[in-house]
């Protein structure tokens, strides 16, 4: 680094330094506490987070199950696809001539039904 930078940056660390100092000597009889962000603010924040989390692990758990009950039904969906493109596919191919009664070997025991 060149020595412009570095006196830059050793005034803005005593410019940080003189106002440290200069806060810390200020007269603190006046300063009251916030209305907004003291005491009391911290203990109702600290009531709310445990109702909070129990909210966002409900909507994540929740998010969860939907997420797989979608899969579930993504991969029901393809499969029914799959099927009836088969079956168009079936349709559509020309077949071999069908066997009659009369070409089918016989059966060497009765059937009953």
């Amino acid at each position: 680094m060149g020595k412009a930078e570095n006196l830059f940056i050793v005034g803005m660390l005593l410019i940080c330094l003189i106002s440290v100092v200069y806060c810390n000597l200020e007269n603190d009889a006046n300063v009251q506490e916030s209305r907004t962000f003291g005491h009391h603010f911290l203990k109702r924040i600290s009531f709310a987070i445990i109702p909070a989390a129990f909210v966002v692990g409900m909507i994540t758990t929740l998010l969860g199950a939907l997420t797989v009950v979608s899969i579930k039904s993504l991969g029901v969906g393809v499969i029914l696809l799959v099927l009836t493109i088969g079956q168009m596919i079936a349709r559509a191919l020309p077949t071999a001539v069908p066997l009659t009664a009369a070409t089918y070997p016989p059966a060497h025991y009765p059937l009953v039904y």
